[in-house]
Parts: structure tokens; sequence; C-alpha cells
């Protein structure tokens, strides 16, 4: 009887040790993770034309991101809508999830579906500037050891039409 008790004793120790420490493992991979850092927008580039079709024309691109957090991440899923001069041209998705290490810049592959009836109604204004507000609002999904979060894509930069010209051109 005694040995039995032991026995019970012993194991209810265990499970209850386990059980805490996978607890305390949770709750520190939580902390790390609410404390993850939004990618910093570098630079747009790649352009290129996917799809030419009457009402919609895909093309790519690569944004150029940093990742200034101290652990590796995976963007899973990213999609946000494309503003010029405040007028919306299309939307963007990522092409592919994204595996960043840390601390390092990485490109994340994106498709622009652009809406073709709004970038011929707003063309005019757009080529008689010099610069033009370009401006994305969306939402991305970040992972990290298997947790995930989704922190909002905001990007707002005035551009030189010449050096979008330039780039659409190539």
């Amino acid at each position: 009887m005694e040995v039995k008790l032991l026995l019970t004793k012993n194991l209810f120790m265990k499970s209850f040790i386990s059980t805490l420490s996978i607890a305390v493992i949770l709750l520190a991979s939580c902390k790390a993770y609410k404390d993850v850092q939004e990618p910093e927008f570098r630079d747009i580039q790649n352009l290129r034309l996917i799809d030419v079709g009457l009402f919609q024309t895909k093309a790519g691109a690569d944004f150029v991101y940093y990742n200034p957090n101290n652990f590796n991440i995976t963007v899973s899923s990213a999609r946000g809508d494309l503003y010029v001069n405040d007028k919306y041209l299309g939307r963007i998705e990522l092409d592919k999830s994204v595996s960043v290490k840390k601390r390092n810049e990485f490109r994340m592959p994106v498709v622009l579906k652009m809406d073709n009836v709004s970038a011929i109604l707003n063309q005019s204004d757009i080529y008689q500037s010099k610069e033009v507000e370009i401006r994305i609002d969306g939402i991305a999904r970040l992972s990290k050891s298997g947790f995930s979060k989704e922190v909002p894509i905001k990007y707002e930069r005035m551009e030189s039409v010449e050096k979008l010209r330039s780039i659409i051109s190539r």
C-alpha cells in the first residue's frame, strides 16, 4: 500500500512538473511573441507585368523590408489596398510565404491586381504631377514558433513620377 501511494505521488509530481514546465515555456514564448516589431519598408524592386486584361492588370514586384526583431519570423500572408494620390488603384497580395532571418533585409514577392478603370480615370492626374503620394493600407500575418500575429501594413511615401516611369519601363 505504501509503495503504491509513493508511486502515485511520484507520478503526480512528474506530471505536475511537466505541466508547469510547458506552461512556463508557453508564457515565455507569448511574451517574446508580444514584442514582435513590424518590419520596416525599404524599397520596391523588380516591377514586372504579369497579365494585361480589359478590367484588371496583374503586375509583380518585390517589396524590400528589414526585420528589426532579434528572432526569425515567417510572413505567411499579406494583403492591402494601393492608393496613388488618395485614389484607389488596386489590391496587393503576398505571392508566397517568406522566411525572414533576424535583423536582416528580405524581399516579399507581391502581386498587384490593378483596377484598369480607376487607372485610366486617374492617369492624367498622375502623369501631370512631378511627385505622387503612394499609400498602402493592409495587414500581414507574421508567424513565430507556431504563433501568429496580424500586424498592420501602413506605407505612405512621396515618389517621383520619373522614378515610377523608369521602374515600369524596365
